[in-house]
């Protein structure tokens, strides 16, 4: 009965104790790890505001659990943009939300609310955005923060903050290194885009190439253009729109592309080769005006195709069908000079859902 007795007192000492030490720990944890980027500090910024690209990095959670589904709620981007995730049956990941907290620093910080099955309350990521005095690198620091009150059995799970939350934390600066490292290396802060609903509209067109400088792809836009101002002519059609520029293969020496032309209809029409009939892309497109020279063409299809990347809006580079850059000569004066042109250009993309 003694040696009873003995035990239960002694179970009673470490039950104090070990609850004098858990109020003895903090209520507050803290850890964070940094990186440098090269890259730009608004792309980083517009990829860490959203959630769209996510599904896209190699996924800091698929390292927990492979087949971890993904979704969105709330705004693509910004203050409330969710990702809700639902883990597999096998792994212990589980279900839960990373959302933007209100209100986001432009090109400084970002704070997610991490809802999961980890235990603590007010669970946090921050990532803090720190651009090199020649902007040309970024420190981007993440820190996990984790509140347990009075619970104290949580602040016992504290002493592991070292452990999957400093694993997350990682695994989220290595993965945002690599998908950087798909996004073109330009800087977009200064270019305004803009996202449209466009419609199909009938056009002639002819396709061609040229060697990679301005004058050979004037003189290949003049004889394509001439083929279909005769075709035009001949059929007494009405133009319906400027000039279209369709770009197929920016490649190392050569620029392969069609030169089209909106018109009122094509039906019944069989122009002489080289001359088709088509139509314009339908659907949404990213675009991107600017005036000055077509030289600055190709940096404006990159901006574009960096934009989209950060974005989460998925395009197609394969320069084969309907998916292709195209660009508008908008100007009006016939006699502006060559680096006062006005183009808008446009890609044609998807929004994840």
């Amino acid at each position: 009965m003694i040696r009873l007795l003995e035990i239960f007192v002694a179970l009673i000492i470490v039950a104090i104790l070990a609850v004098v030490f858990a109020i003895a720990l903090p209520n507050h944890r803290h850890i964070d790890k940094a990186k440098v980027y090269s890259a730009p500090v608004r792309q980083i910024y517009d990829v860490l505001n959203g959630y769209r690209t996510y599904p896209s990095w190699p996924s800091p959670l698929r390292a927990f659990d492979s087949k971890v589904r993904f979704d969105f709620q709330g705004p693509e981007s910004g203050s409330g943009a969710k990702l809700n995730w639902t883990g597999s049956a096998d792994a212990k990941l589980g279900n839960g939300a990373f959302t933007v907290i209100p209100d986001p620093v432009q090109d400084k910080q970002v704070r997610w609310a991490v809802d999961n099955n980890w235990k603590g309350e007010g669970k946090t990521l921050t990532w803090d955005l720190d651009q090199a005095e020649n902007g040309k690198t970024v420190k981007v620091t993440l820190g996990y923060d984790v509140e347990y009150g009075w619970d104290l059995l949580a602040r016992y799970s504290g002493l592991y903050v070292g452990g999957e939350p400093a694993t997350l934390v990682q695994l989220h600066l290595d993965d945002l290194e690599k998908y950087l490292a798909t996004v073109p290396n330009v800087d977009y802060k200064d270019t305004t885009f803009e996202l449209k609903d466009v419609t199909a509209r009938p056009i002639l067109y002819v396709s061609t190439q040229a060697k990679r400088s301005l004058d050979e792809v004037a003189d290949a836009t003049d004889k394509a253009l001439t083929a279909i101002n005769a075709e035009i002519k001949k059929d007494k059609l009405a133009q319906t729109g400027p000039r279209i520029t369709v770009t197929s293969n920016w490649g190392d020496e050569n620029y392969e592309f069609d030169i089209a032309v909106p018109v009122e209809k094509t039906d019944g029409i069989t122009p002489a080769d080289p001359v088709k009939v088509g139509t314009t892309y339908a659907g949404k497109v990213l675009t991107a005006s600017f005036t000055g020279s077509p030289a600055q063409l190709p940096l404006t299809r990159l901006l574009l195709k960096a934009y989209a990347s950060t974005h989460g809006y998925g395009f197609d580079d394969s320069g084969t069908g309907p998916g292709r850059f195209y660009d508008e000569l908008t100007t009006t004066d016939a006699n502006a000079a060559e680096d006062n042109q006005s183009f808008t250009v446009s890609l044609p993309v998807t929004v994840q859902q």
